[in-house]
């Protein structure tokens, strides 16, 4: 029990915003099961986050699973890189 309660832990703090929003930023649109694999995190989990930057309008969806950074994203960003 102990050891999935540590993984899980450390599949979240992988999958920040910070570090999501920095892979799209690099990288342009790219599939959430290749997010998944940059930050070693489930697909589901970085999907559920996808979708919380979406409504938070600092992605956008560009078809299926595949997200792209927006303009409010990329402000975002930077404002998380300067903390």
């Amino acid at each position: 029990m102990t050891y999935f309660a540590v993984a899980w832990w450390q599949t979240m703090t992988n999958c920040s915003s910070r570090v999501l929003l920095g892979i799209l930023d690099e990288r342009g649109a790219v599939e959430t099961t290749a997010l998944a694999s940059a930050v070693d995190a489930h697909p589901m989990t970085v999907a559920t986050k996808c979708h919380e930057l979406q409504a938070a309008g600092h992605v956008r969806q560009v078809s299926g699973g595949v997200y792209s950074i927006t303009d409010t994203g990329e402000k975002h960003l930077a404002a998380l890189s300067e903390h």
